[in-house]
């Protein structure tokens, strides 16, 4: 039964692809012979080749004419079990054909020559005349024999190839000096003859036989002048990778992913965005959405890993400057799988992955006993409390001032209601409450999941190639009501449609539906209530939550009247959920004519379509729409209460709408003079529009199910507005609904070239003009070239090189240019916002941007030098590139004239600069059939500094309070600064180093004060891969590490009135008496408003060195296991591979800080701990049909 359901799927969706493709199972079906007894019958050779194919999952090559009137026995194909070799044997030899390996499951087919007569096995061709007869083994760098071997003798009618055991024997002419031996995937190796007749031969692997594809061409590695990394499908598929963001951490030196942001080459812009250019399939692919505060911002494109063949990182000015006034930060070019010859290719993937719950306790909050003890510490220590009990518990209740549950129970002492025996016991009771386990924990959160299904299938023959891959993801989150579900299409097919021309099209569709809590997610639970706060009684039911009412407004609520002030969270979740649906398209197409066999035309479009639809319904009964109505209310007339807004539903949407389309022009010319001459050129222009539109529009009083709305009159609420509830608000026009629209233009003209001399020398040169509607009108600033220049020099080729047995391989390469930036939230024209007035009720306007014809591209001056090297028959290879990126005119903020009507502008004003050196190895430290062993090192150090802005601070909590909008000249951008702290002094206050290098207490805001700590971004990053490979079993163990940087960590400190909000622990050290100082950093708690405490020990604790911490840390990525079924076991199903898999992710870190604390889970801007980053679990399965 297995069989039959596995050939039906087969013939449906072979005949499904058939529709769109124009062959498939039943083209194939056609073409084999009708016979009558096909077990006795002779059949074509290549009819046997086909069912080979079918069968044992190989492929094979040869030309068309070897297989002509050739036949076998038919009988011979029903041999189950058989070596896939015996059974070529059996085939092919008695037409005198021969089969060669070649790789994995594919074979080459070749005519038998005319036998030598010393050796039949082997195949050989001489000139006439005088000629010695060689033999020997030709073997691999693990000593295994290489059947297929070309060997040449000098004239090119003498050579031979070697058999399956690796053995050759050639004729040569007795003049014959070397020998040439060729092999697919290594390097050529020549040999002196000398006097010997028996030449045994090792070959090594071609360190550089892959391509490098930039996006505009692909040439071959060897021949490339810049910095490139590369990483292929086979390395990719050793571990299961979810996103883009996870296939580029760690394979690739150079590029850095860190906290959600990915660079190249460290940071060479403050404002112009500093994510890479993403390149698909030869397309720019830039995803661009507005972001909460509705600015541009670019996220990395969405694309299936499972459709990856490689991605290349173009690093330096000769890889990347052809990508112009966009190529400063990178360029990351993604070639998807393209089908190979042979039967149609099934492939079905699957994975489940599970992520543990938060381990909250990370966040190091203080427990419920450390606040309930602060609490005590507040009642018996203030003064007021001290002096008048009574009045203070009635000021405190009077005010805005969120009484805790603890401090309620012992100002019912102060009140007289109960006894401090009483409040002892029930404080006593509070100590056992865990919020954050017990409610939080266990029944608001849920373990994260993620279930992926792959389906792929590939089909090639000589004028045809067809690719389809679906992907769908069902994922749930940490919150309860945080749930997505993906489903991505992707669909490419190449056709010959004559010798000279080539189409290839291509299409991406994804729809993505997301729910996300609107609010009262987890995270804001327990950054708000207290551990010992319960959000559910004994018996299950929501308990509301701490509100921040004083005791007026409570009357007030209950004079009016008005809607309840108390939140609830378990119900509040499922009343403002926030719905995304997501599609996206990107379509693109190619023609390809052949004008010579050294010149083609290329012409190709792109379009991409992205739009999301975001919807928010906030029920009428959900705290925020009460909260809100309450604040709109006010009394009429006849005293009654009337609402401003209208009361009922909210109904909030969203549009973003993203189009792109990208039309490219290209000359390309590739000739070869006198086998030592290559020259390679292309030139192109190319025309590229993004258009980005965003529509908001908010509902009052909506019904979902009848769609409809109340309007109402906005004038009235444009001034600030105080309601029944004493709380002001303002409603503006923007608020109800609002329209944005940007567009980018651009139009390039380009030119890309290369000379190769004799294989080992190489001179490279582009150059680009990029005009746009970003740039300014100054005719100074316009088509000015970015460009660059690179030279090569492959020395191992060299004659004085071949005595050094144990080189392989070593280039030597450099590079210089200049390549360029685009800020989108910039243009160089005069920007105005329209609306309407709230007193004339008019249309208005407000100019938000002053005009800059000066505006230009921020650019980037890259040198770049470094060299490729194999050794030992490449058992060690690797690169190193030493780098300097000098950025000029980069967009910052300066102060200008207020006579112009503006206070500062954005200008080209900056400068920065990155110097770095990255280092990438592959050791093959054991390789032989039954075991393997390989270590990958990528490594990389990059040092930044800015060295141009027009910024001076005025105080120093604008630098030790904000990591990312401030920098100083001659440090790092995005560094941290603190204030230098020197302990606590007998009155138990913090003290600082003030700019005479003295300790104080006292307020000081001069900058001078504020001390650089480090750069909050890694300096040194990197990945150790292990891959080791026994018999079907594979493992994968990645480590990825960052160091060189610094982290701000929380500090156990609390400044309030009184103790009403979450803290960190620690606060139980607090200094209490004199001496205290000597055993403790932690300030003292002040229960009294006093100078010093407001403006100094809230600051010089909390941004103090004391909570500055070194960043590095080595995290254990993942972890893979799989294992590949025996064929034995599935020659009944007729099922090609079937391997299954275990992963894990973060499995565990080492941090260097000595505190526990994991880096890449803190704060992006320096506030300390976030939530942590658990372990994921992966199981999963791969079938190839």
């Amino acid at each position: 039964m297995g069989i039959c359901i596995k050939q039906s799927l087969r013939g449906v969706l072979c005949l499904g692809l058939g529709v769109i493709t124009g062959y498939g199972a039943v083209a194939q079906t056609k073409s084999m012979p009708a016979v009558a007894n096909e077990s006795a019958a002779r059949v074509p050779i290549k009819y046997a080749l086909d069912k080979i194919s079918a069968q044992y999952g190989t492929t094979f090559t040869y030309e068309a004419v070897l297989l002509k009137n050739k036949f076998t026995t038919a009988k011979l194909l029903a041999a189950n079990g058989k070596p896939v070799e015996e059974l070529l044997k059996e085939i092919l030899y008695p037409s005198e054909l021969l089969f060669l390996y070649v790789d994995k499951n594919h074979y080459t087919i070749v005519a038998r020559q005319k036998k030598d007569a010393q050796n039949m096995s082997s195949i050989a061709m001489a000139n006439d005349g005088e000629k010695r007869s060689l033999n020997g083994i030709v073997k691999d760098a693990d000593g295994n024999p290489l059947p297929g071997v070309t060997i040449q003798g000098e004239g090119e009618k003498s050579w031979a190839i070697t058999d399956n055991n690796g053995y050759y024997i050639i004729s040569v002419p007795i003049t014959s000096n070397s020998l040439l031996f060729t092999f697919a995937g290594m390097e050529q190796k020549k040999v002196q003859i000398g006097k010997q007749n028996t030449i045994d031969v090792s070959m090594a692997n071609k360190i550089l036989n892959e391509v490098v594809v930039t996006g505009y061409q692909t040439l071959s590695k060897e021949r490339a002048t810049g910095a490139f990394s590369t990483v292929k499908s086979a390395d990719l598929e050793k571990r299961r990778i979810q996103s883009l963001s996870q296939v580029l951490e760690g394979n690739l030196p150079g590029l850095v992913t860190y906290k959600g942001d990915i660079s190249v080459r460290g940071i060479s812009t403050f404002n112009a965005g500093n994510s890479p250019l993403y390149v698909i399939d030869g397309f720019p692919v830039e995803k661009i959405g507005y972001n909460s505060n509705n600015r541009l911002t670019d996220y990395v494109p969405d694309i299936n890993p499972e459709d990856i063949e490689n991605i290349t990182v173009l690093k330096d000015a000769a890889a990347a400057s052809i990508y112009g006034a966009r190529a400063a930060n990178g360029v990351v070019v993604i070639t998807t799988k393209k089908a190979k010859s042979g039967p149609m290719k099934i492939n079905l993937s699957g994975d489940f992955a599970i992520t543990s719950k938060y381990d909250l306790s990370y966040l190091n909050k203080a427990d419920a006993n450390e606040l309930i003890d602060l609490t005590y510490d507040y009642y018996d220590n203030n003064p007021a409390i001290k002096t008048n009990p009574i009045a203070e518990a009635a000021r405190l209740r009077a005010g805005n001032g969120l009484i805790t549950p603890a401090l309620d129970y012992l100002l019912q002492v102060a009140e007289g209601k109960i006894t401090r025996e009483e409040a002892d016991a029930k404080l006593n009771g509070l100590r056992t409450q865990n919020l954050y386990n017990q409610q939080i924990k266990d029944n608001l959160m849920r373990a994260a999941s993620n279930q992926q299904y792959n389906l792929t299938m590939s089909k090639a023959t000589a004028g045809n190639a067809f690719n389809f891959s679906a992907t769908f993801k069902n994922m749930q989150g940490y919150d309860l009501k945080n749930n997505s579900k993906y489903l991505g299409l992707n669909i490419r097919n190449s056709v010959n449609i004559n010798k000279w021309l080539l189409a290839d099209v291509g299409a991406f569709i994804s729809y993505g539906d997301v729910t996300n809590p609107g609010s009262f997610s987890v995270s804001d639970i327990f950054n708000q209530q207290l551990p010992y706060e319960p959000i559910y009684d004994e018996k299950g039911n929501p308990l509301p939550l701490r509100n921040a009412l004083s005791s007026q407004q409570i009357a007030d609520y209950q004079k009016y009247n008005l809607f309840s002030a108390d939140r609830y969270y378990a119900n509040e979740v499922d009343m403002n959920l926030i719905k995304t649906k997501t599609l996206a398209a990107r379509m693109n197409g190619r023609l390809n004519a052949k004008i010579t066999s050294w010149l083609n035309y290329d012409i190709m479009f792109q379009y991409e379509n992205i739009g999301n639809n975001g919807e928010q319904l906030m029920d009428v009964n959900s705290y925020y729409m009460r909260n809100l109505l309450n604040t709109y209310s006010a009394l009429d007339a006849k005293g009654n209460v009337v609402y401003k807004l209208p009361v009922g539903n909210s109904f909030r949407k969203t549009d973003d709408y993203y189009r792109a389309y990208t039309f490219r022009n290209q000359l390309n010319f590739n000739k070869t003079i006198h086998n030592r001459h290559d020259i390679v050129v292309i030139a192109g222009s190319e025309t590229r529009e993004t258009k980005l539109n965003r529509n908001y529009n908010a509902y009052f009083g909506y019904d979902p199910l009848t769609l409809k709305y109340i309007p109402f009159n906005v004038a009235d609420l444009t001034n600030r507005f105080t309601g029944l509830n004493q709380k002001a608000a303002q409603l503006t026009a923007s608020d109800l609904a609002f329209m944005m629209e940007n567009i980018n233009r651009y139009f390039s003209f380009y030119s890309n070239g290369s000379y190769t001399y004799n294989d080992k020398y190489m001179a490279s040169g582009s150059i680009r003009y990029d005009l746009s509607n970003l740039f300014g009108t100054n005719p100074t600033y316009q088509y000015r070239p970015l460009w660059s220049a690179g030279l090569s020099w492959i020395m191992s080729k060299e004659e004085f090189m071949a005595g050094i047995k144990w080189l392989d391989y070593l280039k030597l390469r450099g590079s210089y240019g200049v390549n360029g930036n685009v800020a989108r939230n910039a243009g160089p024209f005069m920007v105005a916002s329209y609306g309407y007035n709230s007193l004339t009720n008019n249309q208005s306007g407000n100019i938000g941007t002053p005009p800059n014809p000066n505006l230009r591209w921020e650019k980037t001056t890259t040198t770049n030098i470094g060299f490729d090297f194999s050794i030992f028959s490449n058992r060690l290879s690797g690169s190193v590139d030493v780098y300097n990126k000098k950025s000029n005119d980069l967009l910052s903020t300066v102060t200008i004239n207020p006579a112009l009507g503006f206070v500062s502008a954005y200008v080209n004003n900056g400068a920065m600069l990155n110097r770095g050196i990255e280092l990438s190895l592959k050791s093959q430290v054991i390789r032989n059939s039954a075991f393997g062993w390989e270590v990958v090192l990528n490594s990389s150090y990059n040092k930044n500094k800015v060295t141009r802005v027009d910024y001076t601070p005025q105080t120093a909590s604008e630098l030790v309070n904000n990591v990312a909008n401030y920098y100083l000249q001659g440090n790092p951008f995005k560094s941290l600064y603190a204030y230098s702290y020197m302990g606590l002094n007998e009155k138990g206050n913090p003290t600082i180093l003030n700019k005479e290098g003295k300790p104080t207490d006292a307020l000081v805001t001069s900058p001078d004060i504020a001390h650089y700590m480090g750069s909050f971004i890694p300096v040194y990053s990197g990945a150790l891969i292990n891959n080791f490979s026994y018999k079907r079993f594979q493992l994968s163990v990645m480590f990825v590490y960052n160091a060189g940087h610094v982290l701000r960590d929380n500090m156990p400190y609390s400044i309030s009135s009184f103790p009403n909000g979450v803290t960190t622990a620690g606060v139980k050290d607090a200094w209490k008496k004199p001496g205290d100082e000597l055993i403790t950093s932690v300030p003292r708690i002040s229960w009294e408003y006093d100078k010093t405490a407001a403006n100094n020990r809230s600051g010089y604790y909390l941004y103090s060195d004391a909570a500055i911490y070194d960043a590095s840390y080595i995290k254990a990525r993942n972890i893979a296991l799989s294992y590949t079924l025996p064929k034995s076991l599935l020659q009944h199903v007729n099922i090609g591979d079937v391997r299954v898999r275990v992963q894990a992710d973060n499995l565990f870190y080492i941090g260097f800080n000595g505190k526990g604390i994991d880096p890449e889970a803190t704060g992006y801007s320096g506030s300390g701990r976030t939530l942590p980053i658990m372990p994921t679990y992966n199981f999963g399965f791969n079938i190839s049909l």
